[in-house]
């Protein structure tokens, strides 16, 4: 990942999508410690923690898609000291089993859409 003079991220693009990636983290930490307040006191929507779980997936793929993305071709290796073993690329891998294991992320969306956006035909 090259760095301008200013020791930014050079790539214009990637730093935009980093930028957005940081804004919607730290907003998913504080809808986290919302809903732990609304647990706590009792006011939490049972069907909120499959939108907590379709977003927190999705920020995952996101973090380990910018981290690929900022890597290069270099982070493909598999098998190197280079890349601890291909630690980066089998972790954006497992991200995609993320996105399955406790709820696919098309049953976690019917959840929002039927459960707390009451839409129609949801």
């Amino acid at each position: 990942m090259g760095r301008d003079e200013h020791g930014r991220i050079a790539d214009p693009v990637l730093r935009t999508k980093v930028a957005e990636f940081e804004v919607d983290e730290a907003a998913f930490k504080l809808v986290l410690s919302r809903f732990g307040d609304q647990v706590r006191a009792g006011q939490a929507d049972a069907a909120f923690p499959s939108a907590l779980k379709y977003y927190g997936t999705e920020l995952n793929k996101r973090r380990h898609e910018l981290l690929v993305t900022a890597g290069g071709t270099d982070l493909l290796e598999w098998d190197s000291e280079r890349t601890q073993g291909g630690a980066a690329i089998r972790a954006w891998l497992r991200t995609k089993a993320n996105s399955i294991e406790g709820g696919t992320s098309e049953v976690q969306l019917g959840v929002v859409a039927k459960r707390i956006l009451a839409l129609p035909g949801a």
